[in-house]
């Protein structure tokens, strides 16, 4: 099969993958609070305003190369919203639609520190900036060339909305800026070797989630 429409048909078979991925995440956090909430003697907390929160989300990433997948990351917000402070940790997994041939799948990871802005009792913003990294991986496209494997480097920052319809569950989306600094691996439309220079990248990326509330 052509590397382009590998491409576009691994982004055609991902898309309703993430879509499904979220409504069952979705539908099983907000069971398991559920049940949490019948238990726990801390019921009455809001979700805001707990500790812990663990997330999947699903992602789509444009600019200088596009890209979709899925994503968890894990929160600590320590004071709740007393003090608005709060770091994240995450990790992603997307295919990636770009300039050369052969299949590429990446990896971006990193950390939040983020600041909330309540909106409502169950209703806030979020303002966050960190520093990632992506593990990028490419598929050869031809029968025995070399391959063009690397990690780039950024930092990034963004804008979150999020909602909490229970006091252990919550729906979520961000937009997020990234810039990254990496080394070039498409020579016309091959790709076979990576480039000795860094040159920079950046990309526009938005997730859709769901995020389970722990702690108290």
């Amino acid at each position: 099969m052509p590397a382009g429409c590998l491409h576009s048909w691994g982004m055609k078979r991902l898309a309703p993958g993430l879509l499904l991925l979220v409504l069952a995440s979705s539908s099983v956090l907000c069971a398991g609070a559920a049940r949490a909430d019948d238990e726990s003697p801390y019921a009455d907390i809001p979700a805001f305003d707990r500790e812990w929160a663990i997330a999947v989300y699903g992602t789509a990433h444009t600019g200088s190369y596009h890209a979709a997948g899925i994503g968890g990351r894990v929160r600590w917000q320590p004071f709740g919203d007393d003090v608005p402070f709060g770091l994240e940790a995450y990790l992603e997994a997307t295919i990636v639609d770009w300039a050369g041939e052969g299949l590429r799948h990446d990896y971006p990871n990193g950390f939040n520190v983020f600041f909330p802005l309540r909106l409502a009792p169950d209703a806030r913003l979020r303002l966050f900036l960190g520093f990632c990294d992506i593990l990028s991986f490419v598929e050869p496209a031809q029968d025995g060339a070399p391959r063009a494997d690397d990690v780039l480097f950024g930092a990034h920052a963004g804008l979150g909305a999020e909602w909490a319809p229970h006091s252990m569950f919550s729906l979520f989306v961000d937009l997020v800026f990234n810039g990254y600094a990496g080394h070039d691996r498409a020579s016309a439309d091959w790709t076979g070797g990576v480039g000795e220079e860094l040159v920079p990248f950046w990309n526009v990326q938005a997730n859709l989630g769901a995020q389970f509330h722990l702690g108290r």
